[in-house]
């Protein structure tokens, strides 16, 4: 038996602050990002954590791993390329050596869903990177 501290109103408690928002494009900046050593200690990976800066999810984060060592060469390319498309969405010009150079600028992402299975709830992945510039060619 646990004795709780206060009364629990189960009604006034928030909802998951983790679930997954709809998908669809949103405003948003890097906040942080880290590189990685990934769990088999073969490979590094870049997480990255995106915060929506406009809307209904404003300050809502979603992370996302750039997988820019590793054994799978199919992996590599993905990464590449979407560190490709996030320096061009925030205009990033030049020789990248530091991904901080790459946060606090406003960027649009696209927002997927990846579906729940038997080990992992439901959870946002980022799919895509634009300029804001770019806002008024988003199919919204």
């Amino acid at each position: 038996m646990a004795l709780l501290p206060d009364v629990f109103i189960p009604d006034e408690a928030d909802a998951n602050p983790f679930a997954p928002i709809p998908a669809d494009w949103y405003e948003g900046e890097i906040t942080k990002s880290d590189l990685k050593v990934t769990n088999d200690k073969a490979g590094k990976y870049i997480s990255m954590c995106f915060k929506v800066t406009e809307g209904e999810f404003e300050n809502r984060m979603i992370f996302t791993n750039l997988n820019i060592v590793n054994k799978s060469d199919v992996a590599v390319k993905i990464a590449r390329s979407d560190l490709k498309a996030i320096c061009e969405a925030v205009g990033f010009v030049g020789e990248l050596e530091d991904t901080e150079d790459l946060h606090n600028i406003p960027l649009m992402f696209k927002v997927s869903i990846k579906a729940e299975t038997s080990q992992w709830p439901a959870k946002n992945e980022i799919k895509a990177f634009k300029s804001t510039a770019d806002i008024d060619d988003i199919p919204f």
